[in-house]
């Protein structure tokens, strides 16, 4: 009979904290290239995906792209952030080499080279007979590097804030270190402070 109070009393307490009203949250899917219409005078989806358009397009146009014997290899370097703003700054980077590769028709190749440790144990298997290999090959140079900085300007007058934000892209030559191709997307934005980034 102790036992089936002891019951009882859980079952109770759970039913009246059943009834206890749980805050929902709701939510609108939206494309990426859509305004979300949060504010703030940072940079937002928008730009990057029209900043990675228009730099994979540019790319192409490089006469050292568009008129090379073979395929140029390309390698990512790390994009440096100037701005006031927390920004993953890798992600144009990806996406610039995600429209390419998407759009370039073999014109160019990436180079994995932040997943070197990995390529370089999986080539070692291949060549001690531990995993089987379709065919055997060097890895290849590096003819290009992609890398780019953040800029910003930013100036605000009691709530209201203005930011204005260069996001240039270079691709170098890894043998000259002669920059080839540079180009750039501006942004300026003003609007009331209190949008937190990440």
């Amino acid at each position: 009979m102790k036992y089936f109070k002891a019951l009882l009393l859980i079952l109770f307490t759970m039913a009246l904290s059943s009834c206890a009203s749980v805050p929902v949250s709701h939510s609108n899917v939206i494309l990426p290239d859509n305004d979300d219409n949060l504010g703030g005078t940072g940079i937002e989806s928008t730009d990057l995906l029209t900043v990675a358009r228009k730099m994979a397009i540019s790319i192409l146009e490089v006469p050292e792209i568009m008129n090379a014997k073979g395929t140029p290899r390309i390698a990512l370097l790390p994009v440096k952030n100037s701005t006031r703003f927390i920004i993953n700054k890798d992600i144009f980077t990806q996406k610039i080499r995600m429209e390419l590769n998407k759009n370039a028709t073999g014109k160019v190749r990436f180079l994995a080279r932040d997943r070197m440790e990995d390529i370089l144990k999986e080539r070692e298997a291949k060549r001690k007979n531990l995993v089987t290999a379709s065919k055997e090959g060097d890895l290849y140079g590096v003819d290009f590097y992609l890398t780019g900085e953040l800029t910003g300007l930013s100036k605000a007058v009691s709530n209201n804030r203005s930011d204005y934000i260069l996001m240039a892209f270079q691709l170098i030559d890894a043998e000259t270190s002669d920059i080839i191709w540079e180009d750039s997307y501006e942004i300026k934005r003003v609007g009331e402070s209190g949008v937190v980034y990440q």
